[in-house]
């Protein structure tokens, strides 16, 4: 008997509410929207490559001075 043979079996004997129950069950370990689709995962990277921004060096004293100058008058 197959592995699909011994779960069709095992399923047959469940009454409709164990079925209900065994679907949620599964529904939670395996949700059906989820899919490991490689291309799908590729467009998402080239999506997040797109909003990627240089961001150029700080120099955090020199800001921090200019911002003094600008607040304080220091």
């Amino acid at each position: 008997m197959s592995k699909q043979e011994q779960a069709i079996s095992i399923l047959k004997q469940f009454s409709d509410i164990e079925l209900d129950r065994f679907i949620a069950y599964f529904g939670i370990i395996y949700p059906a929207g989820e899919s490991n689709d490689m291309e799908e995962r590729r467009a998402a990277f080239e999506r997040m490559k797109r909003v990627c921004r240089y961001i150029p060096d700080l120099d955090e004293k020199k800001e921090l001075e200019e911002y003094r100058k600008e607040r304080f008058g220091v």
